[in-house]
């Protein structure tokens, strides 16, 4: 699939819609009801017995960094294969076939490391233990380099404040009532909602998984402003609800139908201030650009993967955080 010629003058999401149908056609006897993972083309093409595809938020922040082709380049030199920019599916899988042709006939060997820009890392081999090795020596060497990381100690809050401003997004995301909101707050989110400025870094999505469960902007509300207002106004500019609100001087809002949407919010948005701090060791983060995120938004597979359930899930609630609605 990976070398099979598409039309040229077709649209992104013709295209992908035709490798999900050949996907979903080469599925085994028995795994007719299971839906390929969109990037099972690209785990497909390493030699290996094992694939490991992760998007740790230790990694991306050098992923997701300014600085992060150069970096990698100089830690770890010709044992890993950055991947720029690219979208999702079918176009990723023949962006990296070509890249592991280069390295292959400069190396003599196929990679076993690729860390892709703003988006994760594949770690390749033929054994567990092998992986787990590859593994090891990329996130010794990264930590080395990024010696400071998040800070999530927990900090007091105005839980009254907290309480009523849940309950109020609570209503406003689903006027049944029939929704969850988690509140969070730490040292480290606290730093990046003590005004606007602090959170702009936080204004634009860095990796396609945080655009998936978090949308592609959270809404963000000084403490003496209309939050109905601003959930209205959000709403009308971008067509949909926010997933994230934060508050000023206070902390993080995760909101969802179910328990379920609004913890995975609520961890991808947590993700997302690991890699910005992580991200300070690579020259500042660098978010998708608005073409990439638009695609992802839109795209048809992503929004399948925002809703596929998830099974025996554990949600714990630790200090500094609160949480109303349905379980």
């Amino acid at each position: 699939m990976a070398g099979k010629p598409y039309p040229a003058d077709i649209s992104d999401n013709e295209r992908e819609a035709m490798a999900l149908s050949g996907m979903m056609a080469a599925r085994l006897p028995g795994e007719e009801a299971k839906r390929p993972s969109v990037e099972s083309i690209l785990h497909a093409m390493f030699p290996y017995r094992f694939v490991l595809h992760v998007h740790p938020p230790l990694v991306n922040g050098m992923t997701c960094g300014r600085a992060g082709k150069t970096m990698c380049r100089r830690l770890f030199g010709e044992k890993a294969v950055w991947v720029g920019q690219t979208k999702p599916g079918l176009v990723l899988a023949r962006v990296c076939g070509k890249a592991f042709d280069e390295y292959t006939a400069l190396t003599g060997k196929y990679p076993q490391v690729v860390l892709m820009e703003n988006h994760g890392i594949f770690s390749a081999a033929d054994s567990v233990g092998e992986i787990d090795g590859i593994v090891r020596e990329i996130t010794d060497k990264i930590k080395e380099y990024a010696t400071v990381g998040p800070d999530f100690e927990g900090v007091e809050f105005d839980r009254d404040s907290a309480c009523l401003i849940a309950l109020m997004l609570r209503t406003l995301y689903s006027p049944g009532g029939m929704a969850s909101t988690l509140f969070c707050t730490n040292r480290q989110v606290s730093e990046f909602v003590s005004d606007s400025g602090a959170f702009k870094t936080l204004c634009k999505p860095f990796t396609p998984d945080q655009i998936v469960y978090c949308k592609d902007e959270p809404l963000f509300i000084e403490p003496d402003a209309d939050i109905a207002a601003a959930f209205s106004a959000y709403m009308e500019r971008k067509g949909y609800r926010p997933k994230i609100v934060a508050v000023q001087g206070l902390g993080f809002f995760a909101l969802g139908e179910t328990l379920t949407e609004a913890s995975r919010a609520r961890l991808l948005f947590l993700d997302a201030v690991k890699i910005a701090v992580y991200a300070r060791a690579f020259s500042g983060v660098s978010p998708l650009p608005d073409e990439l995120t638009s695609f992802i938004l839109n795209w048809e597979a992503e929004a399948y993967r925002s809703k596929a359930p998830v099974s025996n899930s554990e949600f714990r609630i630790r200090n500094s955080e609160l949480f109303f609605g349905i379980v």
